[in-house]
């Protein structure tokens, strides 16, 4: 519960923050950056957004473990508030169904392969700086809230099976535009573990997980529709 309201709180802050910046004094608009004149910008405005991830798991803490990716959909909406017609900050909030594969049973199961589903909701906040008029890059901070894990076909306890429900990290990637339409790829370095200290309760994950030095690894691939203010 607190780490979910600490997330929550995030998102709120975050928001505020970069629409702060976006209007200092609350008097700066969407199309006022030339000192009174009036410039349209690209820079300010909402859209959806929605893709493809590209997951596994980065870390090499447990010698012989057998582990590949598992791939899935994201898909959230986000916010951008021009700063000038060369940066801007954007903020996103996305729901993530990303996963892996891995021998994590103990007994007569720790050489099989189960698979886990992970539903997260992310958070980034971004720096956007334009190198042409429809070529951009992104990077910026980025906490996550896991909501849901499921191995195989059965839903566990995040915390009694333990698995870390925040994590946190960086991202960054480029965009293209056409139009209103966006076209991107993004990386999500994450750098909170996976597992976190204390070893599983319930007994379905191998004790040899605790507090092992294993965290997400993520590429997204997505589109997405803007509407300026």
């Amino acid at each position: 519960m607190k780490k979910t309201l600490l997330f929550l709180l995030l998102a709120v802050g975050s928001s505020t923050a970069a629409f702060s910046q976006a209007r200092p004094g609350g008097s700066q608009s969407s199309v006022d950056y030339t000192g009174g004149g009036v410039t349209e910008s690209r820079n300010t405005g909402f859209g959806i957004k929605g893709g493809y991830n590209f997951n596994t798991l980065r870390g090499d803490d447990i010698s012989g473990i057998e582990r590949q990716s598992r791939s899935d959909l994201h898909g959230g909406f986000y916010g951008q508030f021009g700063l000038n017609e060369f940066s801007s900050v954007q903020a996103e909030l996305l729901y993530s169904r990303q996963g892996f594969e891995a021998n994590t049973g103990v007994g007569a199961g720790a050489s099989a392969r189960q698979r886990y589903r992970m539903d997260y909701f992310m958070l980034p906040v971004m720096y956007v700086g334009n190198f042409t008029e429809n070529l951009s890059f992104h990077v910026g901070p980025q906490v996550s809230l896991l909501t849901n894990i499921r191995r195989d076909e059965k839903t566990l306890d995040i915390s009694a099976n333990g698995f870390n429900s925040l994590d946190y990290g960086a991202v960054g990637g480029l965009e293209a535009r056409v139009g209103p339409a966006r076209l991107g790829a993004r990386y999500n370095l994450s750098l909170g573990k996976l597992f976190e200290d204390g070893n599983s309760q319930t007994g379905i994950i191998n004790p040899s997980f605790s507090n092992s030095k294993l965290y997400n690894s993520l590429v997204q691939v997505y589109v997405g529709i803007g509407f300026t203010q």
